[in-house]
This record gives structure tokens, C-alpha cells and sequence, in this order.
């Protein structure tokens, strides 16, 4: 009888590091289509934001020196020279003693550097009473404050997330350049299993891996490009098997990766020229686990249980495809 040669978890991950040879291709989506994609070159601004200085509020621009110790018993009288309207370049200089209306994101005319709440202000003929002194730059953002020119937005190998999108539109970005989805093929395998829809006899059992091992590359980023669901039968698996290598960077085989008298899953992959380099890792569940490589493929043999080929998509493959940072939890058993 054959026996396991198990690995560590760490060890299992540095072996798929040495044989992944997986190369993804580039391509450009529309912005609105990169959600959870991953960026392949680094994103870098092409412009300040803000491009000008802006006003967090409504109110008056003014030179902070002007207000100096201003209070609404002593206000400071500015000369009004005009408004500045949303959307347009400030054509107004302020000078000393004078102000300028600004709306909430408007551009502060040049000379001024600091804007006066309106709230703290009153209109009187052409002047406005400036009652309350302010420090330099108060209810300002300046040139850049948010982002700089030529700085990394998000970096290459990064998954696109809603925050990321809003930061590329911030900066005019209509396409990125991604990765290409991951393929993967997803083959099911037992004697036992019944697609859907079919009604059970005595013995049968419905074909659950398909389904979760499908949804769970989905969540990881990847695309699943075919499902078969084969029987015990080892000619029928090397013809699933040579048919997913021409399709997919990845293949994922549930069941028979044991090494029961009916387990042919690293017969096949042998067949086919594959190099086995996991027969086991320390994983419960999920001990009976088959990685090999062929060419530039990967093939996974997954335990047939749901639960367990679910666990080591997670602990295993999902992280050492997509680099995808594992975390630790620390718990107190019941």
C-alpha cells in the first residue's frame, strides 16, 4: 500500500512557487469593467488633485493678514471685488483689504490664503465685516494636497477594489491595464455523483464540488471555462483531463486523489506527462491532496468531500495563484 509523503503548509506553497510557471496576459479594460481585476503595470497620476487651490466652504477669500485678530466685536472691513463662480478660473487678484466670494469647491483667486466662513462674515453695502481672524491656508486644499503628479495610485499585482476606482476617476483614468483572468477547469469525479436536476437513486449523491469549487475561483478573480463531471473510469478521466490542459492555466480535480484502489487521479496526470510534486499536506481536512505541473499548467487534486476540497482551495490554491495575503486567526476552542 501506498503511503502519503505529507508537507507543511509553508512548504506546499514553496514548492508550487518553484514549478508555477503561469503566464497571464495583459489587457486594457474600460474602468467601469476592472472591478476586482488585478492591475498589471502601476498606476501613476498624471495630474495634481486638486489641480488648484479649492474651498472646503462657502465664504470669502482673503489675505489671512487682513483678519488678524478680527472678532465680532471688532470685524475687519474687506472691499468686495466679485464672486467666483463653480467650475470656472478665479480672474480676480486679491489685494490687501479686499475679498472675493467663493463657493464651496471653488478656486480661491490668487493672492488670497485662507477663506472666511460665511457664517462669520456680514454684508454691508460693498463691504463684508470679517468677524472672526483665521490662520494661514484655514478652509483650504492646495494644489496636490490629495494626490501629486507622477505619484503611484495603486500598484501593479493590486486586486481593483471600489475605493481604487473612484481614486483612477478622480484623476480622469477611462482604462487600466489588468491581468487576464485565470482559467480554470473544474473536473468532478466518482461513481456516486448526479449532476442537478436528476432524481437520486439508493447510493447517489448530488454533484455539490462543481458547484462550490466553481463559486469559489469566481471569488478569488479567476474564470471557470469548463465543468465535467466524470466516473470512476480512468480512460474517461485522461480524456477530461487532456481536453481542460488545452483550455485552462488550471485544472481542479475532485476526488480521487487518495490512494484507494479506485483513486486514479495521479495515474491520470502520469499518464499525461504531468510531474507530481504534492502527494499530501498537513491540512485537516484535507490531507489527500494532489499538485503536479505540465508545461506551463497546473493540476490540483482535490479531496472528494465538499468541505475539504472547499479548504484547500482556501489555504492552498487561492493564495499561492493569486498572492492573495493569508491571514491568521486565533480562536479558543469550545
Amino acid at each position: 500500500m501506498r503511503f502519503f509523503n505529507t508537507l507543511s503548509l509553508e512548504k506546499a506553497f514553496e514548492s508550487m512557487e518553484e514549478r508555477n510557471k503561469i503566464n497571464l496576459k495583459t489587457e486594457i479594460v474600460a474602468l467601469e469593467d476592472s472591478m476586482g481585476r488585478t492591475l498589471s503595470e502601476d498606476i501613476i497620476s498624471s495630474i495634481n488633485l486638486p489641480s488648484f487651490n479649492r474651498s472646503t466652504v462657502d465664504g470669502y477669500a482673503v489675505d489671512v493678514r487682513d483678519v488678524f485678530g478680527a472678532s465680532e466685536t471688532f470685524p475687519s472691513p474687506l472691499t468686495l471685488l466679485g464672486e467666483v463662480e463653480m467650475g470656472k478660473t478665479a480672474s480676480v487678484k486679491i489685494q490687501r483689504g479686499a475679498c472675493v466670494y467663493v463657493p464651496t469647491g471653488g478656486m480661491v483667486p490668487q493672492g488670497a490664503d485662507g477663506v472666511v466662513m460665511i457664517e462669520d462674515c456680514e454684508e454691508l453695502l460693498d463691504e463684508i465685516l470679517i468677524g472672526k481672524g483665521i490662520s494661514a491656508f484655514s478652509n483650504m486644499i492646495l494644489t496636490g494636497d490629495e494626490l501629486k503628479e507622477g505619484e503611484v495610485l495603486v500598484k501593479a499585482g493590486e486586486r481593483i477594489s471600489a475605493a481604487h476606482i473612484g481614486v483612477l476617476a478622480s484623476v480622469g483614468l477611462e482604462k487600466v491595464p489588468v491581468l487576464e483572468k485565470m482559467k480554470f477547469a473544474v473536473i468532478s469525479t466518482g461513481d456516486e455523483i448526479v449532476p442537478l436536476g436528476s432524481t437520486l437513486k439508493k447510493g447517489e449523491v448530488y454533484d455539490i464540488n462543481t458547484h462550490i469549487i466553481s463559486a469559489l475561483v469566481c471569488e478569488a478573480g479567476g474564470e471557470v471555462v469548463s465543468t465535467t463531471l466524470v466516473r470512476d473510469n480512468m480512460e474517461l478521466l485522461r480524456e477530461s483531463l487532456q481536453s481542460s490542459l488545452q483550455r485552462a492555466h488550471v485544472i481542479l480535480i475532485s476526488g480521487g486523489s487518495s490512494v484507494g484502489v479506485r483513486d486514479f487521479t495521479e495515474k491520470a496526470i502520469e499518464d499525461m506527462g504531468g510531474e507530481l510534486f504534492i502527494h499530501g499536506i498537513a491540512v485537516k481536512p484535507g490531507k489527500p491532496t494532489i499538485a503536479a505541473s505540465w508545461k506551463d499548467r497546473l493540476i490540483f487534486g482535490l479531496p472528494g468531500h465538499p468541505q475539504s476540497a472547499a479548504n484547500v482551495f482556501r489555504c492552498l490554491v487561492e493564495p499561492a495563484l493569486t498572492k492573495k495575503a493569508k491571514k491568521s486567526v486565533f480562536a479558543r476552542l469550545g
